[in-house]
Order: C-alpha cells, then sequence, then structure tokens
C-alpha cells in the first residue's frame, strides 16, 4: 500500500516553486528549499532516504510512515468553452433570485462555519447529484447558461470583487440543485501570489472566462 498527502491537502506546480493548499486549516503555503528539494526528488518517483523522508513528516506534507510514496498534483480538465459565451436563454428572475440567495447563504457559511465545514457540505450535495443521475445534454447547457447569466446580473447588484469563492459556491449549488454534480476548482497565481476559484463542468467554465482562468493553476477541486 502506498502513502500519499497528509489528508486534505493538494498541490500545484506554479513556475519555479509548489504551493500547497491545507483546506482543513484553509491556507496555502511553501516548503522550505531543503523540504522542496527532497518532495520533487520524491514526485519524479526517485528514492528518498529516511532522513528525507522525516524531513517531509516535520514538514507536515506526509504521515510517518514506510510504505512507497505515490504523490501527484492537482488535475482539472482543460476547459475549452465558457458558458459565459453561450448564454442564449433570456435572463430569468428567479435564477438571479436563487443564486443571490445562494450567495449570501455561502458568505455567511464561510463566514460562520469556515471552509472546511463548507467544502463538506459541498461534497454531499456534489454526490447527491451524482447519485440522481446527470441532466440531459440539453437541460444541462441551458441549466450552465442560466447560471452564468444569473451570476453577471448578481454582479452589477452585489459586485464581484474578492467574491470569486462565494460565488463558486452559490453557482455550484445551483448546480448540484438541478442534478450537476459541477466541480468548484481552486486556482492560484503568481506573482503576486493570488487565489481564484470558478465552478466548471467537464470543459465547460460556467461562471467565468477562459481568458481569465488561463491566468491560474488548478491546486484543488471540490
Amino acid at each position: 500500500m502506498s502513502t500519499s498527502l497528509r489528508r486534505g491537502l493538494s498541490f500545484c506546480t506554479l513556475g519555479d516553486r509548489i504551493v500547497f493548499l491545507d483546506l482543513p486549516a484553509d491556507r496555502y503555503f511553501g516548503l522550505s528549499r531543503e523540504a522542496e528539494d527532497v518532495f520533487r526528488r520524491a514526485l519524479a518517483g526517485h528514492p528518498i532516504s529516511r532522513t528525507e523522508r522525516d524531513i517531509l513528516v516535520g514538514a507536515r506534507i506526509i504521515d510517518p510512515g514506510d510504505a512507497p510514496l505515490s504523490l501527484a498534483p492537482c488535475t482539472a480538465e482543460t476547459p475549452h468553452r465558457s458558458a459565459f459565451d453561450q448564454m442564449s436563454n433570456p435572463l430569468r428572475r428567479r435564477d438571479v433570485a436563487a443564486l443571490a440567495w445562494r450567495l449570501l447563504h455561502a458568505r455567511v457559511s464561510l463566514r460562520l462555519r469556515g471552509l472546511p465545514a463548507t467544502a463538506a457540505t459541498l461534497a454531499r450535495c456534489k454526490a447527491a447529484a451524482t447519485r440522481d443521475g446527470e441532466a440531459g445534454a440539453v437541460t444541462t447547457r441551458q441549466a450552465l447558461a442560466a447560471v452564468a447569466r444569473a451570476q453577471e446580473a448578481c454582479a452589477r447588484m452585489f459586485g464581484s470583487h474578492d467574491l470569486c469563492l462565494p460565488y463558486a459556491i452559490a453557482a455550484a449549488r445551483s448546480l448540484h440543485a438541478a442534478g450537476i454534480p459541477a466541480d468548484i476548482v481552486i486556482a492560484v497565481g503568481m506573482p503576486p501570489f493570488r487565489a481564484h476559484a470558478w465552478v466548471q463542468w467537464r470543459d465547460v467554465l460556467v461562471n467565468e472566462r477562459l481568458e481569465i482562468a488561463a491566468h491560474y493553476t488548478p491546486i484543488a477541486v471540490l
């Protein structure tokens, strides 16, 4: 049996550095040069010594043990389309109201419960949407376009600065309710260091544009 990252941890390569997201602690971090060199060798499949392994344990990257390491960066399907560019449906007030309510709920949840608990609720909703079976192709396209339109309307009313994660949670919950188990992609970029989040269904960006997402590297998929 192999050993992977410590539970709740994910990472990506960003330029010449490796960036980690500790979801349970809701924080991003990097390693010392020594620990990163060891991690890179382990990531490439090279054997590391007990002393080097202890360096990764001390950095809280892996749990103690002797099992072989199996490490892989976050992967997300490469997007090829954006629902913002495929909005043929008329804007419906009920879609805007539903997204606005879910946006408020997401902001309250993040503030009072934090990201780990909010993410756990999202996972349950996504699993329920998966069990219910996917919506038909036409219905799915309509649902993606409806959420995209509603987000544009909400952004005009409430703004969008520093709200990418609450919007992503709200949009994902809307799609989960429609039986579409869409993903939330958390991504990072630098310099300077910055984080972003969007909703994605297969290769379609639901609430972001391709030219914006292209500046970020996925670090976690919820």
